[in-house]
């Protein structure tokens, strides 16, 4: 059957209901309670909560209180909600900027491949000076690399799509727009392929 909270597994369900309701249950009495929820109602989905708080409510004073043991359990089980999503959204957004980063590598490497050897130390000249112009280069200080591929390798990733333009840029002066968009949009495939869970806005 369905759990009460999708996003939560029991023991953090369980360890919701134990924060809920340790203001009315303490000791022994509080890990029976737990340990019948979890028994009976661990399994079950979410609108069966009042029916475990009727359950445990065996006294004219727990009953008083079911309402508040009720809202303090959806409470918790917020928190640690609001929590566990939070975790898994700043884990998509880690392997997403690692995909995004990862293909921008792959791209790159394909485009500057191309480059005739007889070339390619003015072409990486002129991208160099590009890459500065525009403020893209980080971690490096720029006199120090010599090659376009690990000039490349040091753009930060929320920039990634600023380098892909300023290498379309050189690659159009160096051999012209119809060659460079005939190779862009062949290796713009192969990525799209690769990685098609890729948004490519962030990349071209």
């Amino acid at each position: 059957m369905e759990a009460e909270h999708e996003v939560l597994n029991v023991a953090q369900r369980r360890q919701a209901i134990q924060r809920g309701l340790k203001h009315y249950f303490q000791g022994t009495a509080l890990e029976q309670v737990v340990g019948y929820w979890e028994q009976e109602y661990s399994e079950k989905p979410a609108f069966v909560l009042n029916r475990f708080l009727s359950d445990i409510c065996t006294t004219d004073e727990l009953k008083q209180s079911r309402k508040d043991m009720l809202k303090d359990v959806l409470y918790e089980l917020t928190n640690i909600e609001k929590t566990e999503i939070l975790q898994l959204e700043t884990e998509v957004e880690v392997q997403d900027t690692h995909t995004l980063k990862t293909a921008y590598q792959d791209f790159v490497e394909a485009i500057l491949h191309s480059v005739p050897s007889s070339d390619r130390e003015d072409f990486f000249l002129e991208l160099r000076r590009h890459v500065i112009a525009k403020n893209l280069l980080v971690g490096e200080r720029a006199e120090r690399i010599y090659q376009s591929e690990k000039l490349m390798a040091c753009i930060e990733t929320h920039s990634v799509a600023q380098a892909v333009t300023a290498l379309y840029t050189v690659y159009c002066d160096f051999y012209g727009p119809q060659k460079t968009d005939r190779l862009y949009a062949a290796h713009k495939n192969e990525i799209k392929f690769k990685y098609p869970d890729l948004d490519l806005h962030q990349l071209l």
